[in-house]
């Protein structure tokens, strides 16, 4: 008797009949069909594509050869069907025996028959011995040992969460003295870049109040109101600052044998010899900042401006301006999207939540590894185990218009500016792009052209593991030398290069290029046990003076605003997006 039912091996791509799987292959929604029956339902098919004819899935296709190229084969199910011929094919007494059954009245069988069936007697007559057993004592084989069992699960549930509410109420004590000792620390450190002279402000409000009041001069009544809500937009985020102080680690230290002030190292700069402002910058200058402070506590802190919990982790974030409005694009590993809307320039209204869908069904699991969005589509590059990686392009609604795009080589990161698609090939150290498709039918014929912009030789060293882009320059960050290379994106032409140390346990692993004035956001992680638990964003001017700092705990994705806001995607237990100015 075979081991796989007819039904389990057999194709089901016509509802009224079934046949056994001839050569079966695998769709993008995991169903297992003919390959000739899926040639036959992408011939049939007008809209060059095929519909699933167990869950309905739209799989759309350029050309049939291609799509024929893509299918996988399901060499698992093709060995069941061979086992289960096998199985079909495989009789229990010899030819010979089976004609004297059915010519002879006394079905004489041969020796190697008799052998066989004796065998299989034996072991039937132990089965039914062993289900009698049974029959006579179900309960103190079955009962008794359940019984047991679940007293041992019981035991070992106590036991498991009395350990975690205890781990539990030491991490909330440990967390609340650290907040309270904190608390004059960030209090202390606002007051100081933030100071607000009582006496001074008092001098120059009360006469012009007394002004208003008698209502002699209406422009100085206008620059009295104006003064006004300046003064309350000083005190406004004076309370924001301490609002959000528990989020704000005042002192991220490194290890003990390093000096604190020193624990970024030098910010160097070299100049390649270009006309343009960044070119000009001067070399060999420390990581400072306005005031010529060199301690990590002399950079003034970005201030929060809002705050907003979401459902997926936002380990990718990318804007896209939409009038006046700027819409956020939240993407988690495994393709959750979530969108929401602010008002630009940035208020302390937090941004209208608009949606949120999966970008793959849930069976499908794929790992995203970039994500970019661009006039028509969105761009998700994903991968799983053993793979270079695949493209998926959807709308900005989530709905998919083209894919999957097997690649050739693994690829770092997918970025999109105004008007191109840029990658990193980790292969190569190539830094190439696309231009952007603006329909569907578009697609193929540009990702079959790359324009190579800049290749890394061996000699170099440089290995490119991160970009970013504004209008005018492409920044690269390297991986072993913490090194950042600035070019002009029409002449190809390096214009500065940036060298960086960052400590034993600290690297930067991102970079953002603020719009307008080419400065620049360095994203360092600080590891503990091979894991990122913090996170320091310096802001770094055209002068190279470190103008703004974020730290945090727990950070995913960043990415600058039109407006050059900083949005950051945490991980406290749940999705957190916050915006810095």
């Amino acid at each position: 008797m075979p081991i796989f039912t007819r039904d389990f091996v057999s194709c089901h791509v016509k509802s009224f009949e079934s046949h056994l799987y001839k050569d079966p292959v695998m769709l993008i929604c995991s169903h297992v069909f003919c390959r000739s029956c899926c040639l036959e339902l992408a011939k049939m098919s007008n809209d060059q594509s095929i519909t699933c004819p167990t869950c309905s899935t739209r799989i759309p296709f350029d050309n049939i050869d291609r799509f024929a190229n893509n299918l996988i084969s399901h060499g698992t199910l093709a060995t069941m069907v061979q086992q289960y011929l096998r199985d079909e094919n495989n009789h229990r007494i010899c030819s010979s025996c089976k004609n004297n059954y059915r010519n002879d009245t006394f079905g004489n069988l041969c020796k190697t028959c008799k052998i066989y069936n004796e065998n299989v007697k034996t072991k039937i007559m132990q089965k039914i011995a062993e289900c009698d057993d049974l029959l006579e004592n179900p309960i103190g084989i079955s009962l008794e040992s359940i019984h047991e069992q679940a007293n041992q699960l019981y035991e070992i549930i106590d036991r498991q969460t009395k350990s975690f509410f205890q781990q539990i109420d030491q991490y909330q004590e440990e967390l609340e003295n650290l907040l309270t000792t904190q608390q004059k620390t960030n209090d202390m450190n606002a007051l100081k870049h933030q100071p607000i002279d009582i006496d001074a402000v008092t001098r120059l409000v009360e006469p012009k109040l007394n002004a208003l009041r008698s209502c002699n001069n209406f422009l100085e009544n206008i620059n009295v109101e104006k003064e006004i809500k300046r003064l309350n937009d000083v005190a406004d985020r004076q309370l924001r600052l301490f609002k959000h102080r528990a989020d704000i680690v005042p002192i991220l230290s490194g290890p003990t044998e390093n000096p604190s002030d020193n624990i970024f190292g030098e910010f160097l700069s070299k100049s390649i010899g270009s006309d343009s402002q960044a070119s000009s910058l001067s070399s060999n200058q420390s990581m400072i900042n306005t005031h010529g402070d060199t301690s990590l506590q002399s950079i003034p802190p970005k201030l929060p401006m809002w705050t907003v919990v979401i459902k997926a982790l936002p380990t990718h974030l990318c804007v896209y301006p939409l009038g006046k409005s700027t819409i956020i694009f939240s993407c988690s590993t495994t393709g959750s999207i979530s969108l929401l809307s602010y008002i630009s320039p940035v208020t302390y209204d937090s941004p209208r939540y608009i949606r949120s869908f999966n970008l793959f069904p849930g069976h499908i699991r794929y790992v995203v590894q970039s994500f970019t969005v661009f006039s028509r589509f969105m761009l998700a590059h994903v991968h799983r185990k053993y793979d270079n990686g695949t493209l998926f392009f959807f709308t900005h609604d989530g709905i998919l218009e083209y894919g999957p795009i097997e690649l050739s080589n693994p690829i770092r990161q997918y970025m999109a500016d105004e008007n191109r698609l840029w990658a990193i090939d980790s292969i190569t150290q190539t830094i190439f792009f696309h231009g952007q498709p603006l329909f569907r039918d578009d697609i193929s014929s540009i990702l079959s052209k790359r324009d190579i912009f800049i290749t890394f030789d061996d000699q170099s060293n440089f290995v490119p593991i991160r970009m970013a882009s504004n209008q005018q320059l492409l920044a690269v960050l390297g991986k072993d030398l913490q090194q950042v290379f600035i070019y002009n994106k029409i002449s190809r032409e390096r214009i500065l290069t940036s060298h960086f140390s960052a400590g034993i346990n600290m690297n930067i692993w991102d970079i953002g290029l603020f719009p307008r004035d080419n400065s620049l956001l360095l994203k360092f992680d600080w590891q503990f046990d091979g894991n990122v638990k913090r996170s320091l964003f310096i802001h770094f001017n055209t002068k190279n003076q470190s103008v703004g700092r974020i730290e945090g705990k727990y950070c995913l994705g960043s990415v600058i605003g039109p407006n050059k806001e900083i949005i950051l995607g945490l991980n406290h237990r749940t999705g957190i997006i916050r915006c810095y100015t």
